[in-house]
C-alpha cells in the first residue's frame, strides 16, 4: 500500500503541475493578445500622427490658393496669376519631395511593365518597338517604392520592325 500511495501523490504532483503550466500557458495567451492590440494602436497613432505633421505642412499651401484665387478676382492679369500659381506648385512640390514622393519621366524609356502603364500603341518607323513615345501622366515612387505607374504611348513595330531593322542603330 505504501506503493500506492506514493503514486497517488504523483498524480496528485503532476495534476498540480498541469494546472500550474496550464495557468501559466494561458497567461501568456492573454499577454500576447493584450501586446497585439497595444501594437496595433501604437500603429495607428503614429499613422495619425504622421498624417497630422503632413497635413500641417500643406495648410499654408491651401491657404496660398485660397489667396491666389481671391486675388484672381480682384485682377484679370494673368502673368501675375501664372507666377503665383507656379510658386504654390514649387511649395507643394518641396513639401512632397521631402516626405519622400518623386517623380519620373518614361519618354524614350523602354517599356516596362512593372513602371509604366500603356495606354494606347502607336505604329511608327522611327522608333523600336516597345519604345514610350509620350507620358500621359507621370510615375511616382514613395521611398524607393512605385506607388503610380507612368500612364504612356508606346510604340509599335512599322515596316523596320518587322523586317528586324532599327533607326536608331
Amino acid at each position: 500500500m505504501g506503493k500506492r500511495k506514493t503514486l497517488r501523490e504523483e498524480l496528485l504532483e503532476c495534476k498540480k503541475e498541469v494546472e500550474n503550466y496550464k495557468d501559466k500557458y494561458l497567461r501568456a495567451l492573454a499577454e500576447l493578445d493584450n501586446y497585439r492590440k497595444r501594437a496595433r494602436k501604437e500603429k495607428e497613432e503614429i499613422i495619425e500622427r504622421a498624417n497630422e505633421r503632413l497635413m500641417l505642412e500643406l495648410i499654408p499651401i491651401l491657404d496660398n490658393f485660397e489667396r491666389g484665387i481671391e486675388a484672381a478676382k480682384n485682377s484679370k492679369e494673368f502673368d501675375s496669376f501664372y507666377k503665383g500659381i507656379e510658386l504654390i506648385y514649387k511649395g507643394f512640390k518641396e513639401v512632397v519631395e521631402r516626405e519622400g514622393l518623386q517623380s519620373f519621366t518614361a519618354i524614350g524609356d523602354k517599356f516596362d511593365p512593372s513602371k509604366h502603364e500603356a495606354v494606347s500603341m502607336v505604329e511608327t518607323e522611327e522608333h523600336s518597338p516597345d519604345t514610350v513615345l509620350d507620358e500621359i501622366c507621370k510615375g511616382y515612387m514613395l521611398n524607393g517604392k512605385l506607388i503610380r505607374p507612368a500612364k504612356v504611348i508606346v510604340s509599335k513595330g512599322g515596316k523596320n520592325a518587322k523586317e528586324g531593322k532599327n533607326n536608331r542603330d
